[in-house]
């Protein structure tokens, strides 16, 4: 290959890197939008810096639910984060989160949906 391909071919290589990129960003997304859409997500404000007892307060999830969800003592270290608790017991961050949606969608009525005759 001559010297006059290089720049081209660097240059396809990049071009093919920064597609797959935001493909893979636009799918994250797309599927995303689809958890909301179907309502599987509706706890998009949930963050690794709130405590159990937090989550408790706002998404009415009794702290002893979600203690034995994610396989936590029943008691102890009430100050740690999701972060925290994930971290202290190995657990994978997406794996943990999902876990404590499922609780705080479970303790969420869904409001029956009205339809005029």
């Amino acid at each position: 290959m001559g010297h006059r391909r290089w720049p081209s071919v660097l240059a396809a290589v990049a071009g093919l890197v920064l597609v797959v990129f935001f493909a893979i960003r636009a799918w994250h997304q797309w599927s995303y939008a689809q958890r909301i859409d179907s309502g599987e997500v509706q706890v998009e404000n949930l963050r690794g810096w709130m405590t159990l007892a937090y989550i408790e307060k706002v998404y009415r999830v009794p702290e002893a639910q979600t203690r034995q969800a994610l396989g936590l003592p029943s008691t102890g270290f009430e100050d740690r984060s999701l972060k925290d608790w994930f971290e202290a017991t190995g657990q994978d961050p997406a794996t943990g989160r999902r876990k404590v949606e499922a609780l705080i969608l479970q303790a969420t009525p869904v409001a029956p949906s009205t339809s005029s005759p």
